[in-house]
């Protein structure tokens, strides 16, 4: 079987521990545009918001980054430093849903594809 190129696929295919996939603490720092995460293995994890942006797991994202055009955030209506981060909440207990001053908010980053992002970092 080949290896996938979708991050998000193979964040699903690592094998983690429960610990290292659970979070501990979560903290959307807005004024520092930032998530950090203190993980319940003893890890502790700083995403820029820039970064959880480009790296937008929902469907409209995805598909972008797959047409590989070159363009850094290419869903994006504006210039990436107008847009912020504005507040998150949790979805059940294996995700967070980030919300965008643009109105952009179908991202729903599961725990496994946060502690991959991190980890390729």
């Amino acid at each position: 079987m080949s290896e996938p190129h979708d991050p998000i696929s193979k964040a699903h295919q690592q094998s983690l521990p429960v610990d290292a996939v659970t979070p501990e603490s979560l903290a959307l720092k807005r004024v520092e545009q930032e998530l950090r995460v203190s993980w319940k293995d003893g890890q502790a994890s700083v995403f820029p918001a820039f970064r959880l942006r480009k790296n937008c797991p929902c469907a409209a994202c995805r598909t972008e980054r797959e047409k590989d055009t070159g363009s850094l955030l290419p869903i994006l209506k504006t210039s990436p430093d107008d847009i912020k981060l504005t507040s998150a909440q949790l979805v059940g207990s294996y995700a967070i849903q980030l919300f965008w001053s643009d109105g952009h908010d179908t991202g729903i980053f599961d725990f496994r594809y946060l502690r991959a992002l991190d980890d390729a970092s």
